[in-house]
């Protein structure tokens, strides 16, 4: 189902390289595992997580239920990555999140490396450090608050990915420890345009989303009227993440 209103599509490049970031460095995003479990061949006995049914999403719905799965769960690790593909004659400029969450002590720690600048903060007691990586210099101390903190940071990224496709629960599975919904890809809504890279033309791929509205993962490939972008968000170490205060904030 599909939400009645023409989407403009924030570039996402621009998106994430214009938040402020946060980020460990040398990890590895683990592979990701899942197991088959029985799926109702009827879509409509399958329970879905709020804004989701069996032929799409409600964008601003899943995206609240996103955000209380996450906020009141256990602690994630986010990444995504925005790759191009090709492009008609626009320079190439990929985009990096990192970002890990720990929801017990309200701490969180990301990078986002952007077309222009590389960004690293940290979250704890109340207080958001910044920092310029390539500058390697704090940028910025302010009082803030965890929930929106952490909710701005992918989330014009969420959203305007949940607005570009359109779905088809496929299956169901066994990830993260808990019961997932897998939808495929099935295009792109015609009416969703790039500021960058055009109208989107086509999309193919996959969107995973736990039971409870966490979106645990989005891997696609999107081809818009100006180039091809393919895209990767995911959230990993569900339960099993630590954030510790980086060694530029301590030595600052």
């Amino acid at each position: 189902m599909r939400q009645g209103w023409t989407t403009v599509l924030a570039a996402l490049l621009v998106v994430t390289a214009g938040c402020a970031g946060f980020a460990p460095d040398g990890d590895e995003t683990p592979a990701v595992t899942e197991t088959a479990t029985p799926t109702p061949s009827n879509p409509s006995a399958v329970t879905y997580p709020s804004g989701w049914n069996a032929t799409g999403v409600n964008a601003s719905v899943a995206l609240r239920s996103h955000y209380t799965a996450v906020l009141t769960g256990p602690s994630a690790t986010v990444t995504y990555r925005s790759e191009v593909v090709e492009s008609e004659g626009i320079p190439r400029r990929n985009t990096t999140l990192d970002m890990r969450l720990d929801t017990a002590d309200r701490r969180l720690y990301a990078s986002i490396e952007g077309k222009t600048n590389h960004r690293i903060a940290y979250f704890a007691d109340g207080t958001l450090s910044r920092w310029d990586a390539r500058n390697e210099t704090l940028v910025g101390q302010s009082s803030a608050r965890f929930g929106e903190v952490a909710q701005s940071i992918d989330n014009g990224v969420l959203y305007s990915h949940l607005l570009l496709y359109d779905l088809e629960f496929e299956r169901t599975v066994r990830r993260q420890g808990t019961t997932a919904l897998v939808y495929d890809v099935t295009g792109a809504y015609s009416n969703t345009l790039s500021r960058t890279y055009g109208s989107a033309r086509d999309a193919t791929g996959q969107v995973v989303v736990a039971a409870d509205g966490r979106v645990l993962e989005i891997e696609t490939t999107v081809t818009y009227s100006e180039g091809t972008l393919r895209y990767h968000y995911a959230q990993t170490r569900v339960g099993e993440t630590d954030v510790a205060m980086p060694d530029w904030l301590s030595s600052a």
